[in-house]
This record gives structure tokens, sequence and C-alpha cells, in this order.
């Protein structure tokens, strides 16, 4: 996809030592792909930095657990871009964009018809914020303390 927009910078964070590394690695480098960096395991430091500077957060993942990055992006105020996979279609709910396919022609697209409209609007990175911080630890300990007082009563 990274192809179809040769002014953008793609940036891939995550382990690089690994045999899933080698193959993202050998697809830039055979693709002559100058715009895609994997750039390996980042700090939480790093890791702010990026989601912060970041244009938007593409996460085309089709293993994911609970789908943190995506909440994490959100609470920057970015748009999500991702996949509907896992729970993700659950977790990004309205607040993300989803491919309906992995074809690139058709993940432009998507992208295409929706970044220019999320920067266009200020509501809609406050509703990304508003909606991932209704996320939290916080939230989750206190969901499960509840059940555990209703299962002791």
């Amino acid at each position: 996809m990274m192809k179809l927009f040769p002014d953008k910078e793609l940036y891939i964070a995550g382990e690089k030592n690994s045999k899933y590394g080698d193959l993202i690695e050998r697809r830039i480098r055979e693709g002559n792909l100058t715009n895609v960096h994997l750039v390996g395991t980042v700090t939480n430091e790093e890791r702010t930095w990026l989601y912060k500077h970041c244009e938007a957060f593409l996460f085309p993942s089709l293993f994911e657990g609970f789908g943190l990055p995506v909440i994490e992006a959100m609470q920057f105020g970015k748009p999500v871009f991702s996949s509907k996979e896992t729970s993700l279609k659950e977790i990004g709910g309205e607040y993300a964009f989803f491919w309906d396919n992995f074809e690139p022609e058709e993940m432009k697209k998507v992208i295409d018809k929706h970044l220019d409209n999320f920067y266009q609007s200020s509501v809609l990175a406050e509703k990304n914020k508003s909606y991932a911080f209704s996320f939290s630890y916080q939230k989750h300990i206190e969901r499960y303390l509840n059940i555990y007082r209703q299962l002791y009563e």
C-alpha cells in the first residue's frame, strides 16, 4: 500500500529480530520502499512520541487480543485505520475506520476517504479521545471488584 503513498512515511514498531521482522525487512527491500521504516521495539517514551506526532495510526492486525494500540492512538486524538479482525471492530467501534480487505488500492481508498475529513473536524479528535479515555485499568479493576462483591453477597 505504501507504494500508493509515496509522499507519506510508515514507521512499523515491534520486534524486529524475528521471522516476521525478517519478512517485513525483506518486503521493504524487495519493494524498494524508501518510505517504510521498521524501527524495532520502542520504549514507552518513543511510543508516546510516535503517537503524538503521527498523522494516523494504521493497524492491519489479524491476531490482536484486546486492541490496546487502537485505544492508545485514540487517546492522542489520532485517526485509526484497522482491520475488522478479532476484537478490533468492537474496540474501534464507530471511532475507527476499517478496511474490508487488504488489497492496497482498497486500503488507500479508505484512508483517502477519511483522513482529511477527520482533521477538518475538531470534533472527531475530541470524540476519539473521550471514547479512548473511557477505557482505564481503574475502571477495569472496579468492575471486577463489583462482580466479586456481588458474588460474595
